[in-house]
């Protein structure tokens, strides 16, 4: 059957038993034909169609479309089945439904059909979603991003994570990359995007990170990671924390990971995280910073200057990011972390020390002083310092021939003359 959009485009008519349909070619040629002034009855005459499909061509706003007739499935005879499962079980899932209906109903149709008919049944609720405006240095966002390759470092591939901050009202991003996503990179991360952005906003929104949100309940109370409360304390802002499964409530950072993967990524070299950092800087003043808004047009960079003018001072002492543990050290003075090896001062042997560690440096202290600090090594088994080599066994002394003189053994007639 060829039929339109509607129920009034339906251009056949039957005629003796037979119908007399329309193709889309005719549909267009009717109706240019209409515009030139010629009559229905002429158009039906040169086209040797009947009038009355003329006239429903010309009613119809869209060309014919074929339209197949429905089948059936194999679950229309089980709906009221179905249907009251559904009534007693209202949360059943696909395969367990579809177990049921071929232990007791005969039915051998496959999963899928059984879960898009629930999918029909049981329509998921969307929530409406609300374009919202931002004010300059109200809000940033932040969330952690995976990079799509390992690079290989040191001998070794490596995932790549990075901690991405993003502005809604400028558009500007900034990113603190690591090979982990403990709360001290989470932290530090914080830190060095408050540095970037020369102040604090009013607000931070997450996406129920773990360094964050300690515990969310059946109420949706949320209860903060307390190291992340020192650090809102410290800086004096307000933290949000985004409804699980809506990414769209902080869509200007999941756009900014994005573009971080795609627009920064491929095809970058580098050797250490240091290294990373440096190239990363260059391509967001000289590439992000430097586009123009696509929903605002606007270059981001104007943007990015008018809002750190809104931003709240930074707290006028840093804020202490590092790992923190409290450590005795043993006899030979070397403190473990991460895999590699730091030594104290060999005078400390016995006594706490507070061992700290940030991505790129570790360091010791004690009773409130540095007493030593070394590079962060990601090698595994590394010493630092190396220790020192058993000596070798000292070399042996040459042989010395020691020359004598020869004698020689008196004879046996001199013997029995001395006798004599």
């Amino acid at each position: 059957m060829v039929v339109g959009l509607v129920s009034r485009s339906c251009f056949g008519i039957e005629d003796g038993g037979r119908e007399e349909v329309v193709s889309a070619l005719e549909w267009a040629e009717i109706r240019a034909l209409a515009k030139d002034g010629v009559s229905q009855r002429q158009i039906a005459d040169r086209l040797g169609i009947h009038r009355r499909t003329v006239a429903r061509a010309l009613a119809s706003d869209s060309p014919p479309r074929y339209v197949r007739a429905p089948t059936g499935s194999q679950l229309d005879r089980l709906m009221p089945v179905i249907e009251q499962v559904l009534r007693e079980w209202p949360e059943i899932k696909a395969p367990r439904l579809t177990e049921l209906l071929r232990s007791e109903h005969g039915y051998e149709g496959s999963v899928d059909l059984v879960r898009r008919k629930l999918a029909s049944l049981r329509p998921r609720e969307e929530r409406p979603a609300q374009r919202t405006g931002y004010r300059p240095g109200q809000v940033l966002q932040f969330d952690w991003g995976e990079m799509p390759t390992r690079p290989r470092i040191g001998g070794v591939e490596r995932r790549v994570y990075a901690l991405i901050a993003s502005l809604p009202f400028s558009g500007a991003q900034t990113a603190h990359f690591s090979f982990d996503m403990t709360s001290e990179s989470f932290l530090e991360g914080h830190v060095r995007v408050f540095d970037w952005l020369g102040g604090v906003p009013r607000e931070c929104v997450y996406d129920n990170l773990r360094s964050a949100v300690a515990k969310r309940d059946s109420q949706q109370v949320i209860r903060w990671n307390q190291r992340f409360l020192h650090l809102r304390g410290h800086y004096a802002f307000h933290s949000t924390a985004c409804t699980p499964a809506t990414p769209r409530e902080k869509g200007s950072v999941e756009g900014a990971v994005r573009y971080l993967k795609t627009g920064f990524w491929p095809a970058r070299r580098f050797e250490t995280l240091g290294e990373l950092d440096h190239v990363y800087a260059g391509w967001r003043d000289n590439v992000a910073l430097r586009r123009r808004h696509a929903t605002g047009q606007f270059i981001v960079a104007d943007r990015l200057g008018e809002e750190r003018q809104a931003l709240r001072a930074l707290p006028p002492t840093p804020f202490d990011f590092s790992l923190n543990r409290t450590v005795r050290v043993p006899t030979d003075g070397y403190l473990r972390y991460g895999g590699c090896f730091y030594r104290a001062p060999i005078e400390l042997i016995h006594q706490r020390v507070e061992l700290h560690a940030s991505r790129d440096r570790v360091w010791v202290c004690w009773r409130g002083q540095e007493v030593a600090a070394y590079p962060r090594s990601y090698k595994p088994g590394l010493w630092l310092p190396e220790p020192r080599m058993r000596p070798e066994p000292p070399t042996p002394r040459p042989v010395q021939i020691i020359s004598t003189a020869v004698i020689e053994a008196p004879e046996l007639a001199d013997y029995a003359e001395l006798c004599a």
